[in-house]
């Protein structure tokens, strides 16, 4: 892995660093060109996490630039303590909230908070933890609605993003609710677990327990990669617990990618590019024990540094476009090249944590 992380991370800087802009003021910002404005706040901190990443494998700047961008992320943060989402909203409109938004990104805050002693990370992940807080679900304990205005239903990998900030946040304060709430959210997905099919999750219950809508690879994969380290911090019944889901979990995604995305097994149907679904990959990393995970996910790492070296960070363009000119983007390259560069960090970055 060290030789194609070093050959990957130099492709994905080159293609990152003529994105860095400075304002008057000398703040650091990323450019987003397709949306024709800052990049969102989860996208910068995604990409920060891996420029700390970038300079342990390559020495440099890296801790520098991440520290400079995650001052830009806590200066743009909701008053809320959420951040918002630029995509697809109708021009002149605020962006919306959406739990994703948090959860993808306080590994980045975490490790950057950890390898900067940054404040304004630090005080974002905290923000954003004691946003969560608020958001608990009236319906159960354990879940947290994915938007406030999205309070029908429980979306699990939400609740697992909404786990995985509230854990890193009490990692950085000691502070005991956060790990409580934590420890209560995972309880709650793991009871949810081969409810309804044995070996997955559906994407969305009712909260009469009926399934909204059904299995999920893209995001079982999702609940699988963010919970991980979270598991060091439960109490042991409930860690074991949580290893063998994730063991029976990852064979029923690895059995799923053999038969090839279909209404049973990806009912999201926006979720259907696997090859490009990163969380997946980042999950299988997270699983050692499964050789055949392993071996996939070096495999399609192989043939990203192959395209990299190709079409640079083209090869993130999205292939779901928008033809209506008077919202954003449904997304853009630099929010799936964001997103990949943050997994890629955390797969490394949390492996050197262990």
């Amino acid at each position: 892995m060290k030789q194609l992380a070093l050959a990957i991370t130099d492709q994905i800087r080159r293609g990152l660093d003529p994105l860095l802009k400075e304002e008057e003021s000398g703040a650091l910002y990323l450019l987003d060109n397709e949306l024709g404005d800052k990049a969102s706040c989860c996208t910068t901190g995604e990409a920060a996490c891996f420029y700390v990443l970038h300079e342990r494998l390559h020495g440099g700047d890296g801790r520098l630039v991440a520290r400079r961008l995650a001052e830009d992320v806590r200066r743009r943060q909701l008053p809320s303590g959420a951040f918002g989402q630029p995509y697809y909203v109708k021009k002149g409109e605020a962006g919306t909230i959406d739990i994703a938004e948090i959860g993808a990104v306080a590994n980045s805050l975490y490790h950057i908070a950890s390898a900067t002693d940054s404040q304004a990370a630090r005080d974002s992940l905290l923000a954003s933890a004691d946003y969560l807080i608020t958001q608990v679900a009236l319906e159960n304990p354990g879940a947290v609605y994915k938007n406030p205005n999205a309070k029908d239903h429980d979306v699990l990998n939400g609740d697992i993003y909404a786990a995985h900030t509230l854990g890193r946040a009490y990692q950085l304060t000691g502070r005991p609710d956060l790990l409580e709430r934590a420890t209560t959210i995972a309880q709650h997905v793991a009871d949810r677990f081969g409810v309804h099919e044995a070996g997955w999750w559906p994407y969305l219950e009712r909260w009469n327990g009926e399934v909204g809508m059904g299995n999920s690879v893209a995001y079982q994969g999702t609940i699988l990669a963010f919970v991980s380290p979270l598991l060091p911090l439960l109490p042991e019944p409930l860690r074991q617990r949580w290893l063998h889901i994730s063991d029976e979990a990852t064979a029923t995604i690895l059995q799923a990618m053999q038969d090839g995305p279909n209404d049973d097994n990806e009912a999201p149907w926006w979720c259907r590019d696997w090859s490009n679904t990163w969380e997946v990959y980042l999950a299988f990393w997270r699983q050692p024990e499964h050789e055949e995970a392993r071996s996939l996910t070096m495999e399609r790492l192989e043939s990203l540094n192959r395209e990299l070296a190709e079409r640079g960070l083209a090869v993130f363009t999205p292939k779901v476009q928008s033809d209506d000119p008077d919202r954003t983007p449904v997304s853009t390259t630099f929010r799936k090249a964001a997103t990949f560069a943050g997994l890629f960090s955390y797969m490394l970055l949390d492996e050197d944590a262990r």
